[in-house]
C-alpha cells in the first residue's frame, strides 16, 4: 500500500515534464483547438485532414469571401463618407481660404463664411445638455441597478428605453410647443436659444447614456459591494466610494457617446435654437450650430455656399470619428489592464507551482486548488483592507451616515422616476392634443390645399416604403458581416478596424449622413430625390445597429453546440445555416425591429435624398413625403398644428409599437435560454 503522504508517480511525471518546458500540470492535457476538429478549416486542410472534398472545401472559401466583402462594407461607406464630403468641400480650400472659413461672420449673402460662430453654438448646446444630462442620466443608472426592486426596475428601464425610441423631430416638437413658451414666460424673450436646446438634448442624452452606465455599474462584481458593507459602509458610501470609481472608464464612454450624440442632433435643435449665426449675448438668446445650419441653407444653396455646408460635414465626420477614438482608446485601456491582471495571476500561479512541495501536489492536486484558495483569501482580506483605507481616509462627516444616506437614496430615486415621468409627459402632451384629430379619414385620407389638411395616408405609405426597403438591402448584408466577425475572423488588426469603422458609421451624423446621400445617390449615381436614394442613405445608418445585435446574438449561442455539429461532420457555413443562426434569430430580429423604428423616425437623412412631394410611391425610384418630414413641415410653419399633433401621435405609436415589439422578442429570447 503505498505510502499516504508521498505523491503518485503520475503527478511527479507531470511536474518534472512541467519544469523541462515551463508548463503547469494542469495545462499538460488540452481539449483540441476548434481549428483541429472544423472540417474545413485552412490548419486541418494543410496537415492533410481533408475531412471534405476539394469542391466542398473552395465553396466554404468562397463563402468566408463573401463574409469579409459584407464587414468591409462599413469600411467602405466611412471611406466613401470622408472623400464624397471632402470632394465637394474642396472650394472651402481653394477659393474660400482656411483661415476665412474659419472666421466668425457666417453670412453667404456677402460672401462671408466663417463657421466659428457656429461651431461655438454647437460647442454652448452640447455642453449645457451634457451638465443637465449627464447627472440625471447616471443618477437613473445607480437607481435602477443599486436601489430599485427587479420590478421598478423594469419599469423604469422600459421607460428608459422607449424614450431612446422616440423620434428627434418628436422632441423638437415638444420643445417647441410646451418648452419655448415656458422659455419666454421665464426670459422675457421669444424663448428661442441655447437654453431650450439644453433642456431637449438633455432630454435626449439620457436613455443613451443610461444604458451604458448600467452595462458599466453591472459588470462590477457583487464580491466589491459585500466588502464594503461588510466593512460598515452604507449603501450611499458603498456606491460613491467604490462602485463608480470601479466603473467610471465605462461611464465616460457613456458620457463620450452621449456628447456625440448631442453635438449630432438636427432636427430637434433646428427647432429650437433661433437659428442666428453670431455670438450669442446669453443662454436665452438666439444661437445656431453647424447641424442646424446645413439643414436649413441645404436647400436653396449652390455654388461656394453649398462647398461651405459639406465643408461644415467634415468638420461634424471629423469630431464624431475622434470621439469613437476616444472611446476605443479607453476600451483598450480597460482591456490590457484586465489582460495584465489575468497575466499576473498566472505568473503568480507558476511561481506557486514551482515552490510547491510533493506533499502538496498529492493533497490539492496539479490545479494546486489549497493553495490558491490560501491566495485568494490574502487578496480578499487585501481588498478589505484597501475599502477600509479609502472610506476612513474620506473627509469627516459633517451630518451622520444615516441621512447622507437616506437624502441620497431619495435623490437617486427622483432621477429614476424624473426619466419616467418624461416620457409619460411627451406621450401625455402629444396624446391630448392629438387624439382629437385622429379618425379614420385622417389614416386614410389624402391631403388637401397646401398639404396642410386633409389625411396622411401617402406620408405613412412613404415611410413604411423607404424603411422596408432600406431593410431589405441593410439586413442581408449587415447579419453576414456579423457572421464573419463572430465565427469566421481572427482577432488582430483587421477586425479591429472593421469595428471601428461599424462604429464611426453609427456616430455620423444624421445630417452628415444626409449630405452624403444627396452627393453619392441623388447626384453621383442619378437616382434622383427616390425611395431608393433614401433607402440607400438609411440602410448605411442601420448597417452597424443589426451588425452589433447580430454578432453578440452570434456570440451568446454556446459553442458547444457548434462541436457538436462538427463531430457529426458538418461544415462551417452547415453549422452556422443551420445551427447557429436559427438559434441566435430572437436576438436577431430584436435588433432588425429596433434599426427599423430607428429608420421610420429619421429626418435629416430623407431630407436630402428622399424629397417632399406628397404621392403614392409605386416604384423605387419614385419620390415621397415621409412623416417625420410632414410633421416638420407642418409644426415649423405653423399653418395646421392639429394635423401636426395627430402625425406626431401616429408617428409615436409606430415607434413605441417597434420598441416594444423589439423588447418581447428579446424577453421571449431570454426566457427560452
Amino acid at each position: 500500500m503505498p505510502d499516504p503522504v508521498s505523491p503518485p508517480p503520475n503527478v511527479l511525471e507531470d511536474v518534472r515534464r512541467a519544469q523541462g518546458t515551463g508548463r503547469v500540470p494542469g495545462d499538460l492535457v488540452k481539449p483540441p483547438h476548434i481549428e483541429d476538429i472544423s472540417p474545413n478549416s485552412r490548419k486541418a486542410y494543410k496537415r492533410g485532414l481533408k475531412l471534405v472534398d476539394r469542391r466542398t472545401y473552395a465553396k466554404e472559401r468562397a463563402l468566408e469571401w463573401l463574409f469579409f466583402a459584407c464587414a468591409f462594407v462599413a469600411v467602405v461607406a466611412v471611406f466613401l463618407i470622408f472623400v464624397f464630403t471632402i470632394y465637394r468641400a474642396a472650394p472651402v480650400l481653394t477659393d474660400i481660404g482656411f483661415a476665412e472659413f474659419f472666421g466668425l461672420d457666417w453670412a453667404p449673402s456677402e460672401g462671408s463664411y466663417g463657421i466659428v460662430a457656429l461651431l461655438l453654438g454647437s460647442i454652448l448646446v452640447t455642453a449645457g445638455s451634457l451638465a443637465l444630462g449627464v447627472p440625471l442620466a447616471i443618477g437613473c443608472a445607480v437607481y435602477l441597478v443599486e436601489i430599485a426592486s427587479k420590478r421598478v426596475s423594469r419599469i423604469v428601464s422600459t421607460a428608459v428605453d422607449l424614450l431612446a425610441g422616440v423620434p428627434s423631430v418628436i422632441f423638437g416638437f415638444f420643445g417647441l410647443v410646451m418648452l419655448r413658451p415656458l422659455i419666454a414666460d421665464l426670459t422675457g424673450g421669444m424663448g428661442f436659444g441655447a437654453l431650450t436646446a439644453w433642456l431637449v438634448l438633455a432630454i435626449m442624452i439620457v436613455p443613451t447614456i443610461t444604458t451604458l452606465t448600467m452595462d458599466a455599474l453591472r459588470s462590477i462584481p457583487m464580491g466589491v459591494r459585500e466588502a464594503s458593507y461588510s466593512m460598515g459602509a452604507t449603501k450611499w458610501q458603498t456606491i460613491y466610494k467604490v462602485v463608480l470609481p470601479a466603473a467610471k472608464l465605462g461611464i465616460v464612454n457613456a458620457v463620450v457617446l452621449g456628447m456625440g450624440r448631442a453635438i449630432g442632433e438636427t432636427m430637434a435643435v433646428l427647432m429650437v435654437v433661433g437659428n442666428a449665426p453670431v455670438v450669442p449675448e446669453s443662454i436665452s438668446s438666439p444661437v445656431s450650430t453647424l447641424t442646424s445650419q446645413i439643414a436649413l441653407d441645404m436647400g436653396y444653396s449652390s455654388g461656394l455656399h453649398r462647398a461651405a455646408l459639406f465643408g461644415m460635414g467634415v468638420v461634424l465626420f471629423v469630431i464624431s470619428a475622434s470621439l469613437v477614438g476616444i472611446v476605443r482608446l479607453i476600451s483598450r485601456e480597460r482591456e490590457e489592464r484586465v489582460d495584465s491582471r489575468e497575466a499576473e495571476r498566472e505568473r503568480e500561479k507558476r511561481e506557486r507551482l514551482a515552490k510547491a512541495t510533493p506533499v502538496e501536489l498529492a493533497t490539492t492536486g496539479p490545479d494546486l486548488s489549497g493553495v490558491q484558495l490560501a491566495q485568494e483569501t490574502a487578496i480578499q482580506e487585501n481588498s478589505r483592507k484597501r475599502i477600509k483605507r479609502h472610506l476612513q481616509n474620506g473627509s469627516s462627516a459633517k451630518v451622520s451616515k444615516s441621512v447622507t444616506n437616506a437624502t441620497m437614496i431619495t435623490i437617486f430615486k427622483a432621477a429614476g422616476w424624473l426619466a419616467t415621468g418624461v416620457l409619460a409627459l411627451i406621450i401625455a402632451f402629444v396624446a391630448w392634443n392629438g387624439l382629437p384629430v385622429m379618425s379614420l379619414d385622417f389614416i386614410f385620407g389624402w391631403p388637401e390645399g397646401v398639404n396642410a389638411e386633409g389625411g396622411i395616408f401617402p406620408t405613412i405609405v412613404s415611410s413604411l416604403y423607404v424603411t422596408a426597403l432600406a431593410m431589405l438591402i441593410c439586413a442581408p448584408v449587415a447579419i453576414l458581416a456579423a457572421v464573419y466577425l463572430a465565427e469566421y475572423a481572427k482577432q488582430g488588426r483587421r477586425v479591429a478596424f472593421i469595428r471601428y469603422a461599424a462604429d464611426t458609421l453609427s456616430s455620423v451624423p444624421s445630417i452628415v449622413m444626409g449630405l452624403f446621400g444627396f452627393a453619392l445617390f441623388v447626384e453621383a449615381f442619378g437616382f434622383g430625390l427616390s425611395m431608393l436614394s433614401a433607402a440607400l442613405a438609411l440602410a448605411l445608418m442601420m448597417l452597424p445597429i443589426v451588425m452589433r445585435t447580430t454578432e453578440e446574438a452570434i456570440r451568446a449561442v454556446p459553442r458547444y453546440i457548434r462541436w457538436g455539429a462538427y463531430g457529426l461532420g458538418a461544415t462551417k457555413w452547415q453549422v452556422v445555416s443551420r445551427v447557429v443562426l436559427p438559434t441566435a434569430f430572437p436576438r436577431i430580429a430584436t435588433g432588425i425591429v429596433l434599426a427599423i423604428g430607428r429608420a421610420v423616425g429619421e429626418t435629416a437623412v430623407v431630407l436630402y435624398t428622399m424629397g417632399q412631394a406628397i404621392n403614392l410611391p409605386i416604384t423605387p425610384l419614385d419620390s415621397g413625403r415621409p412623416m417625420t418630414i410632414h410633421l416638420y413641415l407642418l409644426a415649423n410653419d405653423g399653418i395646421n398644428m392639429q394635423a401636426a399633433y395627430g402625425t406626431a401621435l401616429l408617428l409615436m405609436l409606430m415607434i413605441l409599437a417597434f420598441n416594444l415589439f423589439a423588447r418581447y422578442l428579446s424577453h421571449k429570447s431570454a426566457r427560452k435560454a
